[in-house]
């Protein structure tokens, strides 16, 4: 099964988030990236020396997704 941009996945709390998205997360987790969110709400990512400009953009991008997607991490099932 094949997948383009436009595929999505729904989560539990119906969040709808592109495969991309996801895709370029978990190849940033892969190079060593961690993510969390901080006591403000706010996207941690480290370490910062791993991050590429054009990282740090796809990040800035998509800052309201990655937010939601860490905020339904944190629920337990």
């Amino acid at each position: 099964m094949s997948s383009s941009e436009s595929d999505l996945v729904t989560f539990r709390d119906g969040r709808v988030v592109p495969v991309a998205v996801l895709r370029r997360l978990w190849t940033l987790e892969e190079r060593g990236l961690v993510f969390r969110l901080g006591d403000d709400g706010a996207v941690q990512v480290g370490p910062v020396r791993l991050l590429a400009e054009e990282d740090r953009a796809f990040l800035h991008e998509h800052r309201e997704l990655i937010v939601g997607i860490l905020a339904v991490g944190e629920v337990h099932a």
